[in-house]
């Protein structure tokens, strides 16, 4: 490849990198403000989210279903096993049916049992945590793995003992956080996509 050649193709590589920036920062602004506006009906209207969350997952589960049910028809003949594709397909059409007739309850529930998981893996993280910690040699480095421990283990239990003692408030908590957490990366987004439409910033230089 000759010298102008080369030149020519280190020149036009940043120029079509911009442009394919400029080219789709209006979608990620979209994606922000979107995200934003969930974030503050959940703080407004938690009820309102948690209706939503469950209406996705149905029109999910049932889509999710259909297909299963569909492609374990279809290969039916050449899969020995397809009748537990079949029946996975089945579940997850009436879990869908569920959610779509029932959003409240089962909104409810998934977010129980989304907060016990999270219960459960700090907890277990955080034992594993202690012991990892203190077989490691003396320093910093143990004491802070220990400390990191103990918080993650006394956070699964403060949070498991408020699931139990108020679980309402504690789904409302989590609600709240999920609405604080939408905005802050709403704002994240709209403010990288003002920033790619103003500088024609590398999008590959930007995670979203």
């Amino acid at each position: 490849m000759s010298e102008s050649e080369t030149s020519s193709v280190v020149g036009d590589s940043p120029l079509s990198i911009s442009e394919l920036s400029r080219g789709i920062w209006w979608w990620v602004l979209v994606r922000g403000i979107v995200a934003v506006i969930f974030g503050v009906i959940t703080l407004l209207s938690p009820a309102s989210a948690i209706l939503a969350l469950a209406f996705v997952f149905g029109i999910y589960a049932i889509i999710d279903g259909v297909i299963a049910i569909v492609h374990a028809i279809r290969v039916r003949r050449s899969f020995p096993k397809w009748g537990w594709l079949l029946v996975q397909g089945v579940l997850s059409t009436l879990a869908g049916l569920a959610a779509l007739i029932l959003p409240g309850l089962v909104g409810v529930l998934g977010a129980l049992v989304l907060l016990w998981t999270i219960v459960i893996w700090n907890v277990m993280h955080g034992v594993s945590g202690i012991y990892s910690a203190a077989g490691a040699a003396s320093g910093s480095a143990k004491a802070w793995g220990i400390v990191a421990g103990v918080l993650s283990v006394v956070f699964g239990i403060v949070l498991g003992i408020l699931l139990l003692v108020t679980p309402g408030a504690a789904i409302l908590g989590f609600v709240w956080l999920v609405g604080v957490y939408a905005i802050a990366f709403g704002v994240m987004l709209a403010v990288i996509a003002i920033q790619v439409r103003v500088t024609g910033t590398p999008t590959a230089s930007v995670t979203v």
